[in-house]
Parts: C-alpha cells; sequence; structure tokens
C-alpha cells in the first residue's frame, strides 16, 4: 500500500494537456491570420504551449481533487437482478461506502479489489490506476 500511496494520481493531466493542445493550435492559427497576416502558422508558435499549459493545470486540479476522495475497493459483489456490480471502498476515515457499477463501466475502468478510486460525481465511481 505504501508504493501506491507515493505514486501521483495522473488520471486527467495527459487528457486535458491533450485537449488544450489541440485548442491552442486552432486558436493560435486564428491568432496568426488576425495579426501576421502573411504568416498565420506565427501564431501555433505561441497558441500550443499556452493550450498546453492550461490544460495541464486544468487536469492537475482534477486530479488534486480525485486525490483527496481517495478511497480502496476492499470487495466486489454481483448483483443478481441486474448486469451490474456492487463495489465497496474505504475512504480515507474508514468509512465504507457502496457503489453500483455497470458491466460497461467495469470493463472500461477494470476495477479489482485493492484498487485506489475516487468519487467523481455523486454516485459516480472512478478508477486512479493506470491498466
Amino acid at each position: 500500500m505504501d508504493n501506491k500511496e507515493k505514486k501521483e494520481i495522473q488520471k486527467y493531466r495527459t487528457l486535458y494537456m491533450s485537449l488544450g493542445m489541440c485548442f491552442g493550435v486552432s486558436l493560435g492559427l486564428v491568432y496568426g491570420m488576425l495579426f501576421f497576416p502573411d504568416n498565420s502558422t506565427m501564431g501555433m508558435c505561441f497558441g500550443l504551449p499556452v493550450g498546453m499549459t492550461i490544460g495541464i493545470c486544468v487536469g492537475t486540479a482534477k486530479d488534486k481533487r480525485l486525490s483527496e476522495k481517495m478511497m480502496e475497493v476492499t470487495r466486489i459483489v454481483d448483483v443478481q437482478e441486474t448486469k451490474g456490480k456492487l463495489i465497496y471502498a474505504m475512504d480515507k476515515e474508514g468509512n465504507e461506502k457502496e457503489f453500483k457499477v455497470t458491466e460497461k463501466k467495469m470493463k472500461e475502468e477494470k476495477f479489482s479489489v485493492g484498487d485506489r478510486v475516487a468519487e467523481e460525481q455523486e454516485g459516480v465511481l472512478v478508477s486512479l490506476e493506470t491498466k
């Protein structure tokens, strides 16, 4: 557990950096067309790093928020009535919480016992492990 706790959460940092780069290039081209009419690609030189920096900042803020809500999966139980599972996770205070997860979400996130997870929105569980 010590090794997992030391590992930094980077679920959204790279995603938002990529999105920031995409928007930065397009906004940079618009900026270049406005201020450098002869060379519109000049704006890309400014837009790319600005978009990347903004994306990293937004992603890091989301990751920090998730790390504050971090929990550990204690058990996973099949639900007979629906094609889903119940995931029980222990938070930092030692309280056990129950989350209903669909089969599709189980395949996407690949939850397993002992994984670090966080509650992204009310009742929505997200895995913090990279698999």
